[in-house]
């Protein structure tokens, strides 16, 4: 698209913008029109490989090698059950391995009642989608495969293969909401390659013929977004329907190598969502699915065709495996956008900790240690909780890690981790994997990101075992307009996507709509490592210039293992109003200058000075003109505060020291 056009698309909807959401202060939002030209295109890109494997390749090589397919390959292959059955053989188990073998074991046994767990019937959601029963399918056929390969017990294959006969007899795989439909793809070609040598002749026909009715024509012969996309819908549905091309290429060779020359082209279009240190753009939580994804199709393809043409060697793929270790805390996540706080594990950890020798993943993955196998006949659609990702980090981890480099001296405890997408992060810790441990994380970012919020300079503090700076994570989703994220859209309605909801400045809140500049992009100017803990500078100054700031710059230091200091520097045009917030669970008692805060949660403390301008308070959890229709209930959090009216330059520092060890 000419730049040219782009402007003046781009003009159009900002007219359309004021024009449909009634803003009276136009002029500020006039101002935003040269920035409007990157809305409508944040989610897309055209960055293909331009020197991926050609169709005719991949034609030539799948028609050569139908004699030679070794199954099974999707996934995993039998290298990677062979560890299981020497533990066994061997009686070798350490705790982490029995706990996964048993807790899959378990489970496929209580599948084997199918008065407790029927198969799945056709029942669209609320979104219209089956895709809550296509991911149950992918853990039934996981748990069970599992449990078949490691046992060869015929009971496994027979329970999966009614799930399978269940599945193909559906009216159809939802193709008008695409991530269940290459979910669904995906579960079959496991259940398929899994139990090859227990399937007959005619059972296989069934699936690779449903599989190719149902998903990979539809894929190939309708136009999808996710075909330009460079969010996580790109990775699953290239990933789901790219596998099942490779395991029933035999039906059509043609037409799957045409898919899997798309796979290889496009899948690398949503590696911009984390180049070059490995920041997933939409979070924690959402880089579970897309670095699955991404992982599964190169696992696969690699057994499959002896290659991923190159796909591992993308700028970010590799550092993408560092992120959720990173982005650990000792209580949970720095669950910045629309991210729950609790920790984010992955088996493919374990893949990636084998693929690049780095035993900090592995072990980080290993504390996720399985407990006992409960059935749970609750009424989710996906009952059998993490039966799928023990089984596969039962068969992805390297027993050689065991141990080993548990003190991770060569792995740095400060990052600066930079985004191509605008979302770079500072993250500093003590130690790696200790629940005692501090952290201090801080996030620039550009705000228009999908499940972003107006949160740049927002952070989040660990120390003694002990949350203290929050974040409030996701509002609900069935918020009207909650994923409207232009200026003066339904998003910033909800009290926890709003800047005054994040542990970051407000300025002026009166200015303007949105409280900080819905298009900013902001970066850190400067960034020091310590041996523990370090220093950088955040430029804010972006975010707010829609509100009268021409300068805003936080400075973020930890230090003496456990202490946090953060400046922040403020001038104005003219005499503002400027709000310092952190949101904590802690109780709050402050000094008769104002210029003392002691933090108690359960009887640690940590005690918060204040030099510079202004005092303390504390304020509840809520907008400053009260709650939002759609907030949830934030009564256990309050805010430590730091308020000053009529100025037009200010000086806030606020220096956080535990007081108990």
């Amino acid at each position: 698209m000419k730049k040219r056009t782009k402007v003046f698309l781009s003009v159009v909807i900002s007219i359309a913008l004021v024009i449909l959401l009634g803003i009276t202060n136009i002029i500020p939002y006039f101002a935003v029109i040269p920035d409007m030209v990157k809305v409508g295109v944040d989610y897309i890109s055209l960055k293909r490989n331009k020197n991926a494997v050609s169709e005719s390749e991949l034609n030539e090589i799948i028609v050569k090698q139908f004699e030679n397919v070794s199954h099974p390959f999707v996934l995993a292959d039998k290298g990677c059950f062979e560890s299981v059955k020497k533990e066994i053989t061997d009686n070798s188990f350490t705790e982490y391995t029995a706990g996964l073998y048993n807790n899959v074991i378990s489970n496929a046994d209580a599948l084997l009642d199918t008065d407790i767990y029927p198969v799945l019937e056709y029942v669209l959601d609320e979104e219209d989608s089956i895709l809550p029963i296509s991911r149950e399918v992918i853990n039934r056929m996981v748990i069970l495969g599992y449990a078949y390969q490691i046992t060869g017990k015929e009971e496994y294959a027979k329970r999966a293969w009614a799930e399978l006969e269940n599945v193909c007899s559906y009216e159809d795989w939802c193709t008008g909401h695409f991530l269940a439909t290459a979910e669904m793809a995906l579960a079959v070609s496991i259940g398929y390659d899994w139990f090859f040598d227990y399937l007959n002749d005619e059972q296989k026909v069934l699936l690779s013929d449903t599989a190719w009715e149902y998903a990979i024509e539809p894929a190939l012969t309708s136009n999808h977004w996710f075909t330009w996309s460079k969010n996580n819908w790109n990775s699953i549905c290239y990933s789901g329907i790219g596998i099942a091309c490779m395991a029933f290429a035999e039906n059509n060779p043609e037409k799957a190598a045409e898919f899997l020359a798309m796979c290889y082209k496009n899948m690398p279009i949503a590696f911009e969502n984390f180049t070059p240190d490995g920041v997933y753009a939409e979070g924690p939580g959402y880089c579970q699915s897309g670095m699955n994804s991404i992982v599964f199709f190169i696992a696969s393809s690699r057994n499959y065709f002896g290659s991923d043409f190159g796909m591992a060697e993308t700028d970010g793929f590799k550092e993408l495996g560092y992120f959720p270790v990173y982005i650990t805390t000792p209580t949970g996540m720095f669950n910045f956008g629309d991210n729950k706080a609790e920790k984010c594990y992955s088996p493919v950890l374990h893949w990636y900790a084998n693929e690049y020798n780095a035993p900090l993943l592995s072990s980080y993955q290993a504390t996720d240690l399985p407990g006992e196998f409960v059935i749970n006949t609750s009424d989710s659609t996906e009952r059998n909780g993490s039966g799928k990702e023990y089984a596969l980090s039962s068969i992805w981890y390297n027993r050689a890690f065991l141990n080993e480099n548990a003190d991770f001296v060569n792995e740095p405890l400060s990052v600066l981790l930079k985004s191509d997408v605008g979302q770079p992060l500072v993250l500093m810790r003590s130690a790696y994997l200790d629940k005692n441990a501090a952290f201090a994380g801080i996030k620039g970012g550009y705000n228009f990101i999908n499940h972003g919020d107006l949160d740049i300079g927002t952070f989040v503090f660990d120390a003694m075992g002990e949350r203290w700076a929050e974040e409030l994570g996701p509002g609900s989703y069935d918020a009207p307009n909650y994923f409207l994220n232009t200026p003066a859209g339904g998003r910033w309605k909800n009290y926890c996507k709003r800047a005054e909801g994040q542990n970051t400045l407000v300025i002026n809140p009166d200015a303007t709509l949105d409280d900080q500049y819905v298009l900013a992009e902001c970066d850190f100017t400067e960034f020091e490592a310590y041996d523990i803990g370090g220093k950088a500078v955040l430029d804010m100054t972006d975010a707010y210039r829609m509100n009268g700031a021409t300068k805003v710059n936080r400075e973020f230091e930890m230090y003496d293992n456990s202490c946090l200091k953060i400046t922040d520097t403020v001038k104005c045009v003219v005499p503002s109003e400027i709000y310092w917030f952190m949101h904590t669970k802690a109780d709050i008692s402050i000094s008769d200058d104002g210029k003392t805060a002691i933090l108690t949660i359960n009887g640690k403390q940590i005690k918060a000075t204040l030099s510079g301008d202004g005092e303390f308070s504390v304020m509840k959890a809520e907008g400053l003109k009260g709650k939002y229709e759609y907030d949830a209930d934030y009564s256990d959090i309050r805010k430590l505060t730091v308020h000053l009216t009529n100025v037009k330059s200010a000086e806030i520092t606020v220096d956080f020291k535990p007081l108990t060890e």
